[in-house]
């Protein structure tokens, strides 16, 4: 029986891309901050700066199984005072839209410091560390001895291919907001989380403070 197939013909001398040919499509966003294996950049708003993403309204909810996960609250400014009065473990935190250098979009939200002089290591350091990542690929990693995040720069930043992804967002801010949180929005009187919180009473102590039998 005669061969088939010669020998060069079976061989394979190149290396071919495998797979079939497609677009990356982005369909999930991350809610957090990167791995602290993984290199990122933020994505520019304006002048390179975390102000130029406005602060927005978190509340963070415990789950049936005790697990944390945060809410986006959303609506006039009435009803946010009354959510900020209302519901446990609010926090004002600016919502950075970033990419890691997989691939992996990501929306952290990074606390608000009023005073970088005055606030907490954890939100101080993480305010640095994205400050510098609007420019450089950055990763961040937990310090809890010092309660603080760590610092690291990429040395060899040309050693990240460029593309244009990583400088322009593939899909907007608005909707990877909404892809992050995953319908985890408070919005109204009704939602469960605003209506299951309780109210807060002005006790006998408030009403004499305020009236000035004793003294603040």
């Amino acid at each position: 029986m005669s061969n088939i197939f010669k020998l060069d013909q079976i061989v394979s001398k190149n290396k071919y891309n495998k797979g079939i040919a497609a677009s990356v499509r982005y369909d999930t966003v991350d809610l957090g901050k990167p791995g602290p294996d993984d290199w990122f950049k933020l994505y520019k708003r304006g002048d390179s700066t975390i102000d130029d993403y406005q602060p927005a309204m978190i509340s963070k909810v415990k789950d049936p199984e005790g697990k944390l996960n945060p809410y986006l609250i959303v609506g006039d400014e009435d009803f946010k005072a009354s959510c900020a009065e209302k519901l446990s473990r609010v926090q004002d935190a600016h919502l950075l839209y970033g990419i890691t250098r997989s691939k992996r979009l990501f929306i952290w939200p990074v606390v608000y410091v009023d005073d970088l002089n005055e606030g907490i290591g954890w939100h101080i350091s993480a305010y640095e560390i994205a400050r510098a990542a609007f420019d450089r690929w950055t990763q961040i990693r937990s310090d809890k001895p010092n309660n603080r995040y760590l610092h690291i720069d990429l040395d060899d930043q040309n050693s990240v291919p460029t593309e244009g992804v990583f400088e322009k967002p593939p899909i907007d801010y608005e909707t990877a907001i909404n892809k992050a949180f995953k319908g985890r929005f408070i919005n109204s009187p009704d939602h469960p989380v605003y209506r299951n919180s309780g109210t807060v009473l002005e006790t006998q102590f408030q009403k004499k403070t305020m009236k000035g039998v004793i003294k603040s």
